[in-house]
């Protein structure tokens, strides 16, 4: 039922729309049928965990990791269809036009980014002639995208009529919920959760200023952009299937710790770019396809233990509050990242990155070096990760339980998803006017734009990350209760 509201959704869009598409209708559009995929997943990793549960233990993960390849292998799919199909001039060239009989735009915010050679040369043709950004000379629309997603909901709703399902009568609504509350206030469930949120917010700051300067110091083309893509979700797949294989039972500490730091040592060949020692489109391509390897390593440690904590009975409910929690963090780590731009000027504007004076590249080395950091500090977390499947169910079977830290974590999750769907929504419903302030993690609507909220957010963000971890993890070795050992992060 629920893949038919997203086939519905994306069919009204197209008749509704046509090929004048209202981004925020698009948005609307999506995002109901992007519900009915949520709906339709919760029911999938409900599912995923309880055949999960009855896998060996030794073999356990299996099932997990397979589900998760197919998952990639759908993604590859759709990249795919992006690269061929958006790589042309109507979405790469600015203010191109196909019908000869429609004047060239004179919007001075279309023509400034035009190729200036190109403005120069034909300044009354240039909006007809395919500009260097463009692969091919053919372009997919929006609703044609669209259809094609509706095809494949089409092909695989015959595949959901085959599964049967035996019915079973459900329990009283009040006395399910009061179940997964005593579930949340075990500590293996809330403590997962957290390092979940505290990880993903920290190791989830970027580099805001790459994306520009890959554009004006490598030309980074759309075309370039999907093949990476394309390569990074291969290289997943291929990272899950050698984990399937070797690794299910390697230490999800040290598969974290690894993983971390080799994603690190890659970002950190970055700085061959930013001096200008190599700077080649197809050399950071190959680094980040690389980091990305490492990070399926990251992926499937927070994820692989969920199963062990998911309760029989309660087993998608607990499976999407843990994901939902650790998702509903990525605009906090979008903030972070934007607002550590504040203390880089020469960073905020394409055109000063262009400029690549030594101070543009001094500033955007110690704002490279920052970001390193961060992300290196979300390896501080890692007490609060188990080592494996064992020692999982070892702290489920203590049972030790608190009502605080179970309504901390709802509180934080509520929070933080709430805090998600407002930015979501006003950087959509009013993004002319809203979507570039900075405090909704975009880069400042205007030059003189005060920094103090965003900052203030950005403070109780990362107070929020290391206090949380440093009074679980660190506060009991200084009152005595524990030993510090280096074994706490392997």
């Amino acid at each position: 039922m629920v893949w038919l509201q997203s086939f519905n959704s994306l069919v009204f869009f197209d008749i509704q729309e046509g090929d004048d598409v209202d981004p925020r209708n698009l948005v609307i559009m999506l995002a109901l049928a992007n519900m009915g995929y949520v709906w339709a997943d919760v029911a999938a990793d409900g599912f995923m965990v309880w055949v999960a549960h009855r896998e060996p233990i030794e073999k356990r993960g299996k099932m997990q990791t397979l589900v998760y390849s197919m998952e990639i292998l759908g993604q590859i799919a759709i990249n795919v269809i992006l690269l061929f199909g958006f790589s042309g001039p109507k979405m790469n060239c600015p203010g191109y036009e196909s019908d000869p009989s429609v004047p060239c735009t004179t919007n001075i915010y279309v023509t400034k980014r035009v190729d200036p050679e190109m403005y120069q040369s034909n300044p009354y043709g240039w909006c007809y002639e395919m500009c260097n950004e463009a692969t091919f000379d053919w372009d997919m629309s929006i609703p044609e995208f669209a259809l094609s997603i509706c095809f494949v909901i089409a092909a695989s709703i015959p595949l959901y009529l085959r599964l049967k399902e035996d019915k079973v009568k459900a329990g009283p609504k009040m006395e399910f919920l009061r179940n997964f509350w005593t579930q949340i206030k075990r500590r293996a469930c809330w403590q997962i959760i957290l390092y979940g949120m505290i990880s993903h917010i920290t190791f989830g700051v970027m580099n805001a200023a790459k994306m520009p300067a890959n554009f004006v110091w490598l030309g980074l083309r759309t075309s370039q952009h999907q093949v990476m893509v394309i390569f990074e979700k291969i290289i997943f797949f291929i990272g899950l299937s050698l984990v399937r294989k070797y690794a299910l039972n390697v230490s999800w500490r040290k598969s974290v710790l690894i993983g971390s730091c080799l994603v690190l040592v890659f970002n950190s060949m970055y700085f061959l770019i930013i001096f200008d020692v190599w700077r080649n489109s197809w050399f950071y391509i190959f680094t980040d396809v690389s980091a990305l390897f490492m990070y399926t390593l990251n992926f499937l440690a927070s994820h692989a233990c969920m199963v062990e904590v998911a309760q029989p009975g309660y087993e998608a409910i607990t499976y999407s509050m843990i994901t939902t929690a650790t998702n509903a963090v990525s605009p906090l780590s979008a903030v972070i990242s934007y607002q550590l731009l504040a203390f880089f000027p020469s960073l905020n504007e394409q055109e000063s990155i262009a400029t690549d004076t030594p101070q543009v590249r001094k500033e955007f080395a110690c704002l490279h070096s920052l970001v390193i950091i961060l992300n290196l500090s979300s390896l501080l977390a890692l007490p609060l990760l188990p080592r494996q499947k064992k020692e999982t169910r070892e702290l489920v079977a203590k049972g030790e339980t608190s009502t605080f830290w179970g309504m901390y974590v709802i509180c934080s999750a509520f929070i933080f998803l709430c805090y998600s769907t407002f930015v979501t929504f006003v950087t959509v419903k009013y993004h002319d006017v809203y979507g570039c302030m900075k405090i909704l993690g975009g880069g400042g609507c205007s030059a003189d734009e005060s920094s103090t909220m965003a900052l203030g957010l950005v403070s109780v963000i990362l107070l929020y990350c290391y206090g949380t971890n440093f009074y679980l993890s660190f506060w009991p070795i200084l009152k005595g209760e524990r030993k510090f050992s280096w074994q706490m992060f392997i």
